[in-house]
């Protein structure tokens, strides 16, 4: 066996792989987890129906590189692979890599609109609890006008309950508001790594910063940071849980005989865990 370079040897469960998909950009996009797809399926359902349903939902999904060799797809991306030694390989160049981190933008998830401060209160307003304390402060005002003489020693009752539930908005709004500040705090705190390889050298970068067609080195735990093709592998297995809900690990290695990109042996999604 060759020796392998300082940094890149002596590492179990280790998988070189291209990323063809970035993020921030449509140019490859997996959809929402479908609950029909990769799931174990139930009793009364047959292994055909299953199969039949996650054919329907890859005719919308837009990736062919399963179907691509290593130098098709790298003629592709233009990037440079060594097959035999990855090792070796060139990769992208750090120029070529800053062009297409500035036109195609970070390696992140497009962010869910966020809502307002109002609407977050409203939200918490319009909880079960509030909304049962403001319906019983409106009806002890309805039982005091239809008898106000006997009921007078419930003025201020009806008050106080919808006070209450306004308060308790309040308390929720804040605690919510808090929990998230502390969290993005953590992240922000805590980037996530990649290795990748440019021009012959296997740097550390934050994931934001993986561009279509880098040249990754993922080890055993490493969360992919993008959708890969494997081009080499050591006894790789990925956990597609998060994202297809299929409970046992899956093997990848390089080369593919599958079609549907669910079943492809070479390919690696992102947010999928190594």
């Amino acid at each position: 066996m060759d020796k392998e370079k300082p940094g890149l040897s002596g590492v179990d469960n280790v998988q070189r792989t291209i990323a063809f998909s970035n993020s921030n950009t449509n140019l490859r996009t997996f959809p929402s987890r479908d609950p029909r797809v990769g799931t174990a399926p139930a009793d009364s359902f047959s292994a055909d129906h299953n199969n039949k349903n996650a054919d329907d939902t890859a005719k919308n999904i837009d990736i062919t590189e399963h179907l691509l060799s290593l130098e098709q797809v790298c003629t592709k991306y233009s990037v440079q692979v060594n097959a035999a030694r990855p090792q070796d390989s060139f990769g992208l160049g750090n120029a070529q890599a800053a062009k297409l981190l500035v036109e195609n933008g970070p390696n992140t998830l497009t962010p869910p609109k966020r809502k307002s401060a109002l609407q977050k209160y409203i939200i918490c307003l319009t909880s079960l609890f509030n909304l049962m304390l403001i319906a019983s402060g409106i009806l002890v005002y309805i039982v005091l006008a239809i008898d106000y003489k006997d009921n007078k020693a419930n003025v201020y009752m009806g008050a106080i309950l919808i006070g209450v539930a306004f308060l308790n908005a309040v308390i929720e709004w804040y605690q919510e508001r808090k929990s998230e500040n502390t969290l993005a705090a953590l992240l922000q705190m805590i980037p996530p790594k990649t290795h990748v390889i440019r021009e012959r050298k296997l740097e550390s970068v934050q994931s934001a910063d993986v561009v279509v067609g880098d040249v990754l080195f993922l080890r055993m735990g490493d969360k992919v940071p993008a959708d890969c093709y494997v081009f080499a592998a050591t006894d790789l297995k990925v956990d597609n849980s998060s994202l297809t809900g299929e409970s046992e690990p899956q093997e990848r290695e390089p080369g593919n005989t599958m079609r549907n990109p669910f079943e492809a042996t070479n390919l690696a999604f992102n947010g999928t865990l190594a």
